[in-house]
């Protein structure tokens, strides 16, 4: 039986067209800094600066790792958030939780977790006072009361501290939509951090040092700037 011209080409093309499942990244490869370009790196204490230095090696020895689910772990491609400190802080030691909710909870749990105020929407309130390089940062689904539940974290990053060139706050983590100085980016790699401004779905509610890694118990607020 002779196939007409018209029925194979839709068989063509039913087998060549693009698949709906396939992920198209809209954003782009994320920014990765050096810790030579970080305001007062060579002060900290060596368990910081292995941290840190392990979160930015992580970025800088893959070519480009997207904000992937549930991923943690570099060889399968990318990472989500709480996959990716999870990663960095195995590699550099730690024992912490795989889940977001379940390192914050880990850092609570160590008496190590600052509280965000819910007002809070700049980085120089003095409720972020003791942030130190290195720390982790939490944010969670705007929640009703000041009594955050873990279930409500949808976030996790690491403060890397201030850069020299501009003494602005960054962070690394593993994202979909945050950015470093305006460009909008994808994957793991080192963004800008901020405060969500006021009436934001999403608000940073806690920070504090990974357990294992000593805390400084007098920081100065000033002596990591430029």
């Amino acid at each position: 039986m002779a196939v007409s011209g018209t029925v194979l080409a839709a068989l063509a093309w039913s087998v060549l067209k693009p698949s709906a499942s396939v992920v198209k990244i809209a954003n782009g490869k994320p920014a990765i800094i050096e810790t030579s370009e970080l305001a007062g790196f060579e002060r900290l204490p060596a368990g910081r600066k292995n941290l840190i230095e392990t979160a930015i090696a992580v970025a800088r020895n893959s070519p480009w790792l997207p904000y992937s689910y549930g991923g943690a772990d570099p060889a399968l491609g990318g990472f989500d958030c709480s996959g990716a400190m999870y990663y960095v802080m195995t590699q550099s030691g730690l024992t912490p939780p795989r889940t977001s909710a379940g390192q914050y909870l880990w850092l609570r749990d160590h008496k190590r977790l600052h509280i965000i105020p819910q007002d809070v929407t700049t980085t120089d309130d003095p409720s972020l006072a003791w942030l130190q390089p290195g720390d982790l940062l939490f944010w969670a689904a705007a929640p009703s009361t000041q009594d955050v539940q873990s279930s409500n974290i949808n976030h996790v990053a690491m403060y890397l501290g201030r850069e020299k060139k501009d003494g602005l706050p960054i962070m690394i983590n593993s994202t979909d939509g945050r950015s470093y100085r305006g460009a909008v980016a994808n994957g793991y790699g080192v963004y800008d951090f901020r405060v969500p401004p006021k009436g934001s779905k999403s608000k940073l509610v806690g920070y504090g040092s990974p357990p294992g890694i000593p805390e400084i118990t007098n920081p100065n607020p000033g002596e990591l700037s430029p």
